[in-house]
């Protein structure tokens, strides 16, 4: 029993200090053998002690180098109080519930057309008897021919069985690392910054290095640098309006990079969650075109962004010699997709009602996005990094005048959330920049916001 007092006192020790930021953010924390000399106990002790540290959101580790103080905006957007699990579901119900004391601009989900679920009712009607049965594990065939027919309008001309359907890009994102499997721990490359949840799945199980991202896609110096040095499994690329800056790759430095992977044999993964919601009509060049003979991109298509997050469902367009290794892997992690969530998915695409909801988007992000391009300008020290031409999110840049720890956490106090930069990057580190997205906020809401935003600053 004394010992467990001693690790809790020792835990409240090293928290209360680091909220009062008696130990800053980003300091490094004595070592294991000093505090156990100091507070007389054994090594154990304050391991564990610094493990439930870092497992509440206020240290981190880094391997060969030691213990350090998490930012403390990550601490503020993180509440140690509740698990990551919770702090998700906390935020989708602010969203769900439409909390008119937040202004959400963190949420990628969009606020959906009410015909969306009238035709969703339709659809219900006219399910088959046998919907409730397992599905085929590389997924339904009917659904993957409605697939092809789409992907064809993209100038892909693809056999259905490279076409796999998944539960989500999550999913796709965990099979390709149960799949590519090399002798050594997995080595991939990704821009920086980038995807969040993309970070969090790679950071378990893989050697990571990045690639600056430049406004047209990486710098492609520094990634024939890497690719020299390192054998890398793969590439994780989002090449029209990505997350986190909304920028979109430019088709010369498309070539360049599947040039670059066809010379060094490494695997492309070509998420694609926006690239449908551009704003002016514009022959787009999708990787996989350049794949000419289907070795060396793997193709992920997401419609949670462009439909609906609930409809848990995506697809992946495989080289060949992926195909057996990804479909045993799904098989392994839950047999199939739902039959009745494939089939919505069926009749959304081919009754035409998706490309409705997709048109209707389209005009919506635009006015969105000229209605915040033009409140950004009006204030004095916040701007817009990148000129965007599609999708719902935008960087912005912080005068280096602002404290930007200050600024985030005065911005919820007054109900309006932003994602600050360290999210989007390996290093943790925060930066002088916020994403915000437009996907579920109205122009009602973001003048409201920056009225707010203004007063702050």
């Amino acid at each position: 029993m004394k010992n467990t007092f001693k690790y809790l006192e020792i835990y409240n020790y090293f928290k209360e200090k680091i909220e009062k930021n008696e130990f800053p953010e980003n300091s490094k924390l004595p070592s294991i053998r000093f505090l156990a000399q100091k507070f007389n106990v054994n090594h154990l002790t304050i391991l564990k002690v610094y493990n439930l540290l870092e497992s509440d959101g206020y240290i981190i580790k880094k391997q060969g180098a030691g213990v350090f103080v998490k930012p403390k905006e990550y601490i503020f957007y993180n509440n140690p109080k509740d698990s990551s699990v919770e702090t998700f579901n906390k935020g989708f119900r602010n969203i769900n519930t439409h909390n008119n004391a937040i202004i959400n601009f963190v949420s990628g989900s969009q606020d959906y057309d009410e015909n969306i679920f009238i035709k969703l009712k339709e659809i219900l009607l006219d399910i088959p008897s046998n919907i409730m049965n397992y599905a085929n594990t590389q997924g339904d065939e009917e659904l993957r021919k409605v697939i092809k027919l789409t992907l064809l309008q993209k100038k892909m001309d693809i056999s259905i069985k490279n076409i796999q359907i998944i539960n989500g890009a999550q999913q796709g994102l965990d099979l390709i690392m149960k799949s590519i499997i090399s002798k050594t721990k997995n080595k991939i490359i990704v821009g920086s910054p980038t995807y969040h949840g993309a970070l969090n799945i790679f950071k378990n199980n893989c050697k990571i290095f990045t690639v600056t991202m430049e406004n047209d896609g990486f710098n492609m110096l520094e990634l024939e640098e890497l690719l020299q040095k390192e054998k890398i499994s793969f590439i994780y690329t989002m090449m029209d309006f990505n997350c986190p800056t909304g920028i979109s790759w430019s088709n010369e430095k498309k070539k360049q990079l599947i040039h670059l992977a066809q010379k060094y044999k490494t695997y492309i993964l070509e998420d694609d969650f926006a690239s449908d919601l551009y704003y002016k009509e514009k022959r787009r060049i999708f990787l996989k075109n350049l794949d000419k003979e289907n070795k060396y991109v793997i193709y992920m298509k997401s419609y949670s962004k462009i439909l609906a997050p609930g409809l848990r469902l995506a697809f992946m367009i495989l080289p060949n010699e992926l195909i057996e290794k990804i479909k045993t892997s799904k098989f392994l992690s839950d047999i199939s997709s739902s039959s009745l969530d494939q089939y919505i998915l069926k009749e959304f695409l081919k009754r035409k009602i998706l490309e409705k909801n997709i048109k209707t988007l389209r005009e919506k992000y635009e006015k969105r996005y000229l209605f915040l391009k033009e409140k950004l300008e009006k204030i004095k020290f916040l701007n817009l990094e990148y000129e965007i031409e599609g999708g719902f999110y935008i960087w912005v840049k912080l005068d280096e005048r602002i404290d930007y720890n200050k600024f985030y956490i005065e911005a919820q106090n007054k109900g309006v959330y932003l994602l600050p930069a360290f999210s989007f990057y390996l290093d943790n580190k925060n930066r002088p920049y916020f994403r915000i997205s437009f996907a579920s906020t109205d122009i009602k809401d973001i003048n409201l916001a920056f009225e707010k935003l203004n007063h702050i600053i």
